[in-house]
């Protein structure tokens, strides 16, 4: 290479060197407005942030009022429901206090009505039993009332002469148990618990006030007098004339 061709080469290096040397600082320069650029964005950004957490903040604190609020409310009318709940209960007990005793009240009062009518019953039959069996043919000397002993069945009307006996249970209201106990346990046992009748015809009878017509239906079919209320009031006997006795 001559020194002519040197000198060009050399030139041209240092021209093209200038230019790079140019661009880089072109280069630079534009580097320099991107890193302001993106400075501004990432400030523009955390600005942004900033208002979007400020809001966010602002309406979960809104929301925890609200919520805050509707707990206090919801619970206000709870323990008013509550309370109105407590007395409401208060005062259903107290009626139902009122209500049992009155219900006590009452049966004792019933109770006490159905002893009455119960010794009305056994009056009126014990008062009558004579003039009715004697209208049956059979002509009794004496009448006990209540008799018992010592450890035996009581009988509410016995009424007897020398060769027969009635046994007459009485009750308010008669039913169909107490006139199966009446056949099956206290009738059969009446003469081990009274040897003294050993002897004697024993009857049987039933007195009630009322007798429906289904237990008087059983009753004459075991062969016992019936002893009932008259319309008239007074007692009579319910069995038809040609009803005859069973003898026990």
């Amino acid at each position: 290479m001559t020194d002519a061709e040197l000198k060009e080469l050399v030139g041209s290096l240092a021209i093209a060197q200038r230019k790079t040397d140019i661009q880089m600082a072109k280069t630079d320069i534009q580097m320099a407005k991107t890193d302001k650029k993106l400075a501004e964005l990432a400030e523009r950004h955390e600005k942004r942030e900033a208002q979007w957490d400020e809001k966010w903040n602002a309406k979960m604190a809104e929301i925890d009022e609200r919520h805050e609020k509707r707990e206090a409310q919801w619970d206000e009318k709870w323990n008013a429901k509550m309370v109105e709940l407590a007395e409401q209960h208060e005062k259903t007990e107290a009626g139902q206090q009122e209500l049992q005793k009155a219900i006590s009240q009452l049966s004792r009062r019933l109770g006490d009505m159905g002893n009455i009518q119960g010794d009305i019953a056994e009056d009126l039959f014990r008062r009558n039993v004579a003039r009715l069996l004697k209208e049956r043919g059979v002509l009794v000397k004496n009448v006990g009332f209540q008799v018992s002993m010592p450890g035996t069945a009581e009988y509410d009307i016995v009424a007897e002469n020398a060769q027969e006996v009635v046994v007459l249970e009485v009750k308010n209201k008669m039913t169909l148990r107490l006139l199966r106990r009446f056949l099956e346990r206290q009738l059969p046992r009446f003469k081990r618990e009274f040897p003294i009748y050993a002897d004697h015809k024993i009857y049987g009878a039933i007195g009630s006030l009322i007798v429906p017509e289904k237990l008087e239906q059983e009753a004459a079919e075991n062969g016992l007098f019936i002893f009932t209320q008259s319309q008239d009031g007074g007692a009579s006997i319910a069995n038809p004339p040609n009803f005859q006795a069973k003898v026990w």
